[in-house]
């Protein structure tokens, strides 16, 4: 595939990112995640020590009166640690006209102390708005070429059920995809973790933002997937974030993984196609 391509469908890409950011539904979605509190690091080790299956978690009485949902009976708190300040009276030596003299003021003081929260999974109620980023099943012939071009760069494949809401991963020279997945969803993870494979390993991209790589690999996935005329709707998941990354900066390293995997796929459809022939000539 040519570059000229690329930088179309990465144009493609961006247009799509910013028609997501001013529709109405994308906006109805940030206000939702805009209500959400920014945990500490700290307490993200927390959420995930407690309930690792965690994705949005929120006090008690948040949950009803920012969502108008309600903790179901019976679920076990998450237990993390909040600020609260206070104000205390100190005295302190200071000095005035050459004499030192102890002057009273009033200083802030910070401590924390455990909270509850409990994760959207332990409520129930109003429905919070979602993002749909499943890939229609249009396509899913792509999965057995792909798999092919795993195994010309020795990337081994592994297909197992996986945690609720985990849909694959790569580990240096592997990746594991859930079998739940029909072959076309199966196909665009496969992309994306591939990208990850060959863009993103820890020498070379040491340097780079878990987050660029996620969207590199997820706008990866988006151009082959719509190469093959199948409809990811990454254009949502990429929009969240856009402000933070730039996908002209990526182009090059973008460009060079997608007409790779492209050219592997055209040629075994081309292939598949003089052999299907050939066999209808014996026949």
């Amino acid at each position: 595939m040519s570059k000229e391509k690329t930088k179309k469908l990465l144009k493609k890409l961006n247009q799509k990112i910013d028609s997501v950011q001013n529709s109405d539904e994308f906006k109805e979605i940030l206000k939702t995640l805009a209500k959400f509190h920014n945990y500490s690091y700290q307490n993200r080790i927390l959420i995930q020590l407690q309930k690792p299956e965690a994705t949005l978690v929120a006090g008690y009485k948040q949950w009803q009166k920012k969502f108008d949902r309600h903790v179901k009976k019976g679920e076990k708190a998450i237990s993390i640690l909040a600020p609260f300040t206070y104000k205390k009276k100190v005295t302190e030596e200071k000095n005035v006209n050459g004499q030192l003299k102890e002057v009273e003021k009033e200083v802030k003081r910070m401590y924390f102390r455990p909270v509850s929260v409990f994760d959207v999974s332990q409520t129930e109620g109003k429905p919070l708005p979602s993002i749909d980023i499943t890939v229609q099943d249009t396509n899913s012939k792509l999965l057995l070429p792909l798999k092919k071009f795993l195994e010309t760069k020795d990337i081994k494949l592994e297909i197992k059920e996986l945690k609720e809401g985990l849909k694959g991963y790569s580990q240096g020279g592997k990746i594991v995809i859930d079998k739940k997945l029909n072959d076309t969803e199966k196909s665009g993870v496969l992309v994306h973790e591939t990208a990850h494979e060959l863009l993103h390993d820890k020498e070379s991209r040491k340097d780079m933002s878990k987050e660029v790589k996620e969207m590199e690999a997820e706008a990866a996935a988006f151009i082959v997937m719509d190469h093959y005329g199948v409809e990811i709707k990454s254009d949502k998941y990429l929009a969240l974030y856009k402000k933070s990354y730039d996908l002209k900066q990526s182009l090059k390293r973008i460009s060079k993984i997608v007409s790779e995997i492209i050219g592997f796929v055209d040629q075994y459809f081309i292939n598949e196609s003089i052999d299907n022939e050939k066999l209808k000539k014996v026949i």
